[in-house]
């Protein structure tokens, strides 16, 4: 049986305060799989962005990342999970301190998060692309090159804002301008549809949750070029604190429930339904998860 509690975490602070309590929905395993041999392990996530992530309308948590989770959780008798949200600079806080076991919010497997943290298996390939208002002059764009001299949004840490930092770093003559602000993403969008800013580096399945009724458009960039120069990578997958006790032993049980998760469909049946009709799981994997 898994279960939430909401928390309230200030960046770094890992002090926490409980909100609530049971709550997702997910089939409760029978009583006889919680014994004195079950790992419990402590999943946080921010709850944002959606569909990734979120609270519903009833202040339960959901989501394709986190009702992935609940399966792998009724499929393994030895493990059970509690979800926490926290907010997203106090995840990686968590994760390096062994507080959180497991951080589910679309994270891409990137190889300097690899050096500190274990990951799962994908369970996500993205679409990376730019989201611009209608008529923008950078409709169509396909390369970063084009979103020189341009505004955008960025938060620290996020795997878009690094690759925007990175682009710049490589072309000192023709920057992108970054503005780092902590705007909810609903108000990110609502602010490029009215020119407050010129684009937003986004993933497709973002951009077609928050940007809904809005007079904007997405382009997908060349995500072979964005590999090729930056290292990008496509494939989001769950972080695990190398703390966490067996860490080697639940990264392989978690494999082995995603592996059967992805053969059957379901993982395609999820996205599905949280993503409007699109198919985000892998077609491929890493070269380093073959």
């Amino acid at each position: 049986m898994n279960r939430f509690a909401r928390t309230t975490l200030v960046l770094g602070t890992l002090a926490a305060v409980a909100m609530g309590a049971t709550g997702c929905a997910a089939a409760e395993k029978p009583a006889a799989a919680t014994g004195p041999e079950t790992q419990q392990l402590l999943v946080a996530t921010g709850a944002s962005p959606k569909p990734f992530t979120f609270l519903d309308e009833n202040d339960e948590l959901t989501g394709y990342d986190i009702e992935i989770l609940k399966l792998v959780d009724e499929k393994l008798d030895d493990i059970e999970f509690e979800f926490q949200v926290a907010e997203f600079p106090a995840l990686f806080a968590g994760l390096d301190s062994g507080r959180f076991n497991i951080v589910a919010n679309n994270l891409s497997a990137t190889d300097e998060r690899r050096e500190k943290y274990a990951f799962s298996d994908p369970y996500i390939e993205a679409q990376f692309g730019v989201a611009v208002a209608e008529g923008s002059e950078l409709e169509g764009a396909t390369t970063l090159d084009e979103l020189a001299g341009k505004r955008t949004y960025g938060e620290p840490g996020l795997n878009f804002t690094k690759i925007l930092e990175a682009f710049n770093e490589a072309n000192p003559d023709k920057q992108i301008d970054i503005q780092y602000s902590e705007l909810d993403l609903q108000s990110q969008y609502k602010q490029l549809a009215t020119g407050g800013v010129d684009f937003i580096f986004s993933d497709k399945v973002v951009y077609t949750g928050y940007a809904a009724g809005l007079p904007t458009t997405f382009s997908q960039l060349d995500g072979e070029k964005l590999v090729e120069d930056f290292g990008t990578n496509l494939f989001s997958a769950y972080a695990v604190s190398k703390q966490t006790p067996n860490v080697d032993a639940v990264v392989e049980k978690i494999n082995g429930a995603l592996t059967e998760l992805r053969e059957d469909g379901t993982l395609t049946k999820l996205s599905e339904q949280f993503f409007d009709g699109l198919d985000v799981s892998p077609k491929t994997l890493p070269q380093n998860e073959k």
